[in-house]
């Protein structure tokens, strides 16, 4: 069976290449991080279509993935008060594995310093290129 992303469900974002997860950081609950699993809720995201792109909701806060910044190499992640819109598309090589973009552009999620699965290592975007440190598994909580 093929993975599927669906609206209105709850998901953990797992990293292909470190295991570890996209996690807001309980140290300030603004920044985004790989972190080992741990069921925390600020490791949980509940997925919502807008009909034209995808939103992540924090299961921790109600707060919205976001980025800080202009959609380029290096840009964190973060959360908002306010929706922000997502392309989430297969990867190529893993029908089971996503990749997740800003629309209209080829800036991707990316595990900082290809997929560092040290604890803390942040997620930024990056130009897509064939790394499994920019894909991801969602697994409904």
């Amino acid at each position: 069976m093929t993975a599927q992303v669906n609206s209105g469900l709850t998901y953990v974002v797992t990293n292909v290449k470190a295991g570890t997860v996209m996690d807001l950081s309980a140290a300030d609950n603004s920044t985004i991080i790989g972190w080992p699993a741990n069921g925390g809720l600020n490791q949980q995201w509940t997925m919502v279509w807008t009909g034209n792109a995808w939103n992540f909701v924090s299961k921790a806060t109600g707060s919205y993935l976001a980025i800080t910044g202009e959609a380029e190499d290096g840009t964190l992640l973060s959360v908002s008060a306010a929706p922000f819109d997502w392309d989430i598309w297969r990867a190529d090589d893993d029908p089971n594995t996503f990749r997740v973009f800003v629309p209209f552009t080829h800036q991707n999620l990316d595990l900082y310093a290809d997929g560092d699965p040290a604890a803390g290592t942040p997620i930024t975007l990056w130009y897509t290129w064939n790394g499994l440190h920019q894909t991801w598994r969602f697994t409904q909580v």
